[in-house]
């Protein structure tokens, strides 16, 4: 609410005015100030509403537009559309029993169930062992369970194994089963009992960087360029490779001579001759 200006008595001091109208003036300017204020958050919000509403389809933003402040449209959203502890707690049960061994290794797999359980367990309600003697059978039932998965994610190479540790009784542990499982998968992988381990293993190889490929053949040219490269500290394959290439700069150099030679020339003439005589010095000899 703004000030409003005091009534000066008439019988007051002229000190008592003064003092009345400074408080008057600092009140005002206080005012002043808290306005600006809030109609720059006024601009704000409303600014905050549009980007929200047009943000989202014409269905959703129909609901938030009769609200006059962008905290209330994120309150009505909250409420309607924010995922609740259930709803996430059944797509953790529902990961979980989609996951499947598949190329994963024991440790790997192991792993992502134990980050689905933490999960789990941060959405249920917490268990005291230690105190709850209620608790602690249920901390049993949990860790049966959670074994019975692990041991039925496992893929058919494993099955004499999970047969003998589901048909244990008093039933095994979770820590005693993960070992159990380790130990034999490295029994298979060493019998080479594990082909998708093998699969996974040439598929990286086949996958791999470009710069740990093995070199490709090159062509002459380019061999002898490399050869130079990784050569260079040796002085006996520099004077080779230097006797080879002015082998080679003579023999293009003939090459090129014989190649530009004029049609008159003797070696032409020559050439041409040998050339039409030798299929009637062919058909001669046949006669003879």
């Amino acid at each position: 609410m703004a000030p409003v200006r005091p009534e000066i008595p008439e019988k007051a001091t002229d000190e008592a005015k003064e003092k009345l109208l400074a408080d008057f003036s600092a009140l005002e300017k206080s005012y002043e100030s808290q306005f600006s204020a809030y109609r720059l958050w006024l601009d704000e919000d409303a600014r905050a509403g549009s980007i929200l509403a047009a943000s989202m389809e014409d269905q959703f933003a129909a609901e938030i537009v009769d609200f006059d402040r962008s905290h209330q449209m994120w309150s009505f959203l909250r409420d309607r559309y924010e995922p609740t502890g259930q709803s996430a707690y059944f797509a953790a049960i529902r990961q979980e029993q989609l996951l499947c061994h598949g190329d994963l290794t024991v440790d790997e797999l192991y792993t992502q169930l134990s980050a689905i359980w933490r999960q789990i367990d941060s959405l249920r309600h917490p268990l005291s062992p230690s105190t709850c003697e209620f608790c602690q059978g249920q901390q049993s039932d949990i860790e049966l369970q959670r074994t019975y998965v692990l041991l039925t994610r496992l893929r058919d190479e494993y099955e004499p194994l999970r047969a003998q540790l589901l048909a244990r009784h008093p039933f095994v542990s979770l820590i005693d089963a993960l070992a159990a499982v380790r130990n034999e998968e490295i029994r298979l992988r060493s019998a080479g009992l594990l082909p998708s381990v093998k699969k996974k293993a040439q598929f990286r190889s086949q996958t791999r960087p470009a710069s740990q490929t093995p070199p490709v053949s090159q062509p002459s040219g380019s061999a002898s360029a490399g050869a130079s490269q990784r050569s260079s500290t040796d002085p006996v394959t520099q004077e080779m490779l230097m006797l080879l290439r002015r082998l080679a700069a003579s023999s293009s150099s003939g090459t090129a001579s014989v190649a530009t030679l004029p049609a008159g020339s003797p070696g032409s003439a020559a050439a041409s001759q040998s050339s039409t005589q030798g299929p009637a010095d062919g058909k001669d000899n046949k006669d003879k």
